[in-house]
Order: C-alpha cells, then sequence, then structure tokens
C-alpha cells in the first residue's frame, strides 16, 4: 500500500500515475506454480496487477481500512475481476474463514500510501493545510484532532517517543496540553507550527516529521496486533510458500524482522532475506518515497520434495 501514487485521475488523488514499491523484488519472490495469493493490503492495486498478470491461474483475496483506495484498486484489477475478492477491512482482524495451509503467497506493504498523503482533506501531512483526522478507515474511531485532545501529558509524551522516536517528546506533549486550553479543532499546519516550535529536525527532513509518524500511528493502531498478524498470516501459507512484508519505518521494520526470526525457530520456515532488499538507485529516482523502503520475505519449508501442484 505505501507510497503508491493515484492509478487514476479522482478528486483530491493527483496525477494519474502509478508505482509501486518494490514491484520487480516482490514480483522475483512469487513462488512457482502460485495459485492462491493473499495481499494484505492491496491500497491502489499495483502489486496485485503485477501479480495476477504474472500468475494467469491464481486468484487473489485482498484487504484494505480506506474505502478511496479501494475504489481506485477495482478499477485497477478490472481485467482480472473474475480472479479477485475485494474487501474492505484491517486483514489482522480479517483472516477467519481462510483455510489452514491454503496460500501461495502472501503479501503486505505496510504504511501510509500517497492516496492519503496527496488528499489534503485527509489530514496525514503537514504540507498541506487541511484538518487534524489522519484515520485510514473513515467508518469511525478517534482522529489525531481528537487524540491531542483527550489523551493525557504522559500519554501523548509516550506516543510521541514509541512511535515517533522524538527526543523532545516532553515538551512537545506539553505544549500540546497548553494549546487545546484554547483550541478545540486542530489542523494539519497547526499541528506542525506547534511541533517545529520544539523539535529540531536533520538536514533535509522538517522538525515535524516524527511527530506526524507519532501522531498517525496512534491514530490507526498501526503496530497494535502486528505481529500476531503477521503470524496468523505466516501459518497460513502452504509449504512452499511465501509471505512478503514491506515495512517503511524502523519499528514496522523491527517487528517484522522478529517474527520472522521467531518463525524460523519452529523449524517450519525459512528467511529468504537474511538482510533485508532495499530500492535500486533507479527506483529511488523515480520515486524517492521508496527510499525509507524494506523488504523481508519468509518461506514455508516444504514437507515433501515436489514443487507446489
Amino acid at each position: 500500500m505505501a507510497f503508491e501514487t493515484p492509478s487514476t485521475a479522482a478528486p483530491g488523488f493527483g496525477p494519474p500515475t502509478h508505482v509501486s514499491v518494490l514491484l520487480r523484488e516482490i514480483l522475483s519472490f512469487t513462488p512457482n506454480a502460485t495459485r492462491r495469493i493473499l495481499d494484505a493490503t492491496v491500497g491502489l492495486g499495483g502489486h496485485a496487477k503485477a501479480l495476477l498478470a504474472k500468475n494467469p491461474k491464481a486468484t487473489l483475496l485482498a484487504f484494505d481500512r480506506d474505502e478511496d483506495a479501494l475504489t481506485i484498486a477495482q478499477e485497477v484489477l478490472a481485467p482480472y475481476a473474475e480472479r479477485v475478492d475485494l474487501r474492505h477491512g484491517d486483514f489482522r482482524e480479517e483472516l477467519n474463514g481462510i483455510a489452514p495451509e491454503s496460500l501461495c503467497y502472501a503479501i503486505a506493504d505496510l504504511g501510509v500510501s500517497s492516496v492519503q498523503l496527496d488528499a489534503a482533506e485527509r489530514g496525514f501531512s503537514f504540507r498541506l493545510e487541511a484538518p487534524l483526522d489522519m484515520r485510514m478507515d473513515q467508518r469511525g474511531g478517534r482522529s489525531a484532532s481528537d487524540i491531542l485532545n483527550t489523551a493525557s501529558e504522559k500519554e501523548l509524551e509516550r506516543v510521541l517517543a514509541e512511535f515517533g522516536e522524538e527526543p523532545k517528546a516532553r515538551a512537545i506533549a506539553r505544549a500540546i496540553v497548553v494549546e487545546r486550553r484554547t483550541r478545540k479543532r486542530w489542523t494539519t499546519g497547526a499541528f506542525a507550527t506547534l511541533v517545529r516550535r520544539d523539535a529540531r529536525g536533520r538536514p533535509g527532513l522538517d522538525p515535524a516529521t516524527r511527530a506526524f509518524q507519532a501522531l498517525r500511528i496512534a491514530t490507526n493502531s498501526e503496530l497494535q496486533g502486528l505481529d500476531t498478524g503477521l503470524e496468523r498470516l505466516a501459518r497460513l501459507l502452504r509449504p512452499g510458500g511465501r509471505l512478503a512484508v514491506i515495512a517503511f519505518h524502523s519499528l514496522e521494520d523491527r517487528i517484522v524482522k522478529n517474527v520472522f526470526r521467531a518463525l524460523k525457530k519452529t523449524g517450519s520456515f525459512e528467511i529468504h532475506t537474511p538482510k533485508p532488499v532495499t530500492p535500486e538507485a533507479d527506483e529511488v529516482r523515480a520515486n524517492p518515497r521508496s527510499r525509507s523502503a524494506k523488504l523481508r520475505v519468509l518461506g514455508k519449508r516444504m514437507t515433501a520434495p515436489e514443487a507446489l501442484p
């Protein structure tokens, strides 16, 4: 999902271009004779479309929390509609009912997508003035603005320190509590301005970057249950099947790495990427947002020497 740009012109979604991160690598790890694919975070459908084109006998089950993204994905995947099952939901909560050892290939592209970053009204980016919403699933739940106005100072400090690794977390949390005495609704600009008063960015990094990441993760509970969700996905693989996960920051990547290591110790799985795979220079030049992507791939060991049927 993360850092795809929309494949169709839609209000607020920018130009009709489409960039899927580490696409070549995702395709290169596809198991032989793949029949059943699960895309846990289908986004705009770029990875899914390429996988279906490469595997003409495969069917796809795909999830996403964002209805806007699913609308675009449905159009992108229209040529393969008979082989596609798109569902609105969080994969961590939607795996019941999938038959054990039924998946040949599962992929998860974690984090925020460009369909969210580039739509001002969604409130994900400090570069676009808008209400501070940040919800990936807009069916309910607290917005980022709600969190700033209701969380305790201690909780705000924890969120900024843990999810954003922000060294000025305490000062920023205190400033939020003072500011909200007179502010009931937050905008992206107001939050960024407050953060910049205390935070210091590295060269080329806006001081608001870490705080925005932290608040987005908290708003969407992005890390909560990610470990168990990935473990459940892995256990749905058939022998010879693979799970490929793309992470965009160290917190996600650490969880993926630890889950894969724990599964390897069971003896039923093997790690195909001793070190995470990162984008080649040409991809980073074409899509600068891909520069932080890391791909890790886990495989389920074969119980017999023959390949997948």
